[in-house]
């Protein structure tokens, strides 16, 4: 699913501090910046002219230096069937098939052609495959997750759950946050936010969105928006919003 796009120069403000897993993966094609990322016992600078694809089972910490602008075309992905564990970066050779494939991404993002959009992303799944940080997830949580996507917009109990996949819920929970690096109700509170953010951007209005993502009514659902993503749903809608 493609939560969020842009070709950008990033704010001086910008900065990513994700203490818990996000659920999707942020895929960066950096063209300018001096940019540094940390997670555990890893630090590493992000360079200019290669793809990268930060966890989305994982902490982590990026940070820039002020001092130079911070340019990227970006995506927000929460690849179908697939995770992101640890960092993956890619070197994008000029005149390569990553190359061209990413200035097609760009030309997209600019022309909003959103369904096209939504192709490309999952496609860059096809460039990841083979690294080791990309992993296909098990038939059981394939078809959980599918099963919270499909039913997004109704309630979701660990109880239910676990009972329609024959789990013992604590069981149930154990091996979900084993395989994901988050529990299951933090997954169907990610998914709730991310499809929130998809039908913003299509221009819906907030009451829609609300009952869409599964909320029974508007400040519960403007609470948990802006606990998440730090704004509420009537400003990220007008552009306050972090690649």
């Amino acid at each position: 699913m493609l939560i969020e796009f842009g070709n950008t120069v990033v704010l001086p403000t910008w900065e990513l501090n994700e203490e818990v897993p996000t659920g999707y993966s942020r895929i960066y094609y950096i063209l300018a910046g001096d940019i540094t990322y940390e997670a555990a016992d890893e630090r590493r600078a992000l360079k200019p002219g290669f793809l990268y694809a930060l966890p989305s089972t994982a902490p982590y910490h990026v940070f820039r230096d002020l001092r130079l602008d911070f340019a990227c075309t970006y995506l927000h992905v929460d690849f179908s069937n697939y995770r992101v564990n640890s960092l993956i970066e890619l070197p994008v050779e000029e005149g390569s098939c990553l190359s061209d494939f990413i200035r097609t991404v760009s030309k997209a993002i600019s022309e909003k052609r959103i369904e096209l959009l939504e192709q490309l992303a999952e496609d860059f799944s096809f460039f990841f495959k083979g690294s080791d940080g990309f992993i296909q997830n098990s038939q059981m949580l394939t078809k959980v997750q599918k099963h919270i996507v499909r039913h997004i917009s109704e309630e979701l109990t660990i109880e239910s759950l676990s009972q329609l996949f024959s789990y013992h819920p604590n069981y149930f929970i154990r091996l979900f946050r084993r395989e994901t690096g988050y529990t299951p109700y933090q997954y169907i509170v990610q998914q709730r936010m991310q499809y929130a953010v998809t039908q913003l951007n299509k221009g819906l209005p907030n009451e829609e969105v609300c009952y869409a993502c599964g909320y029974t009514d508007s400040s519960t659902f403007t609470r948990a928006f802006r606990k998440y993503y730090g704004v509420a749903p009537q400003k990220y809608r007008k552009g306050f919003r972090k690649p």
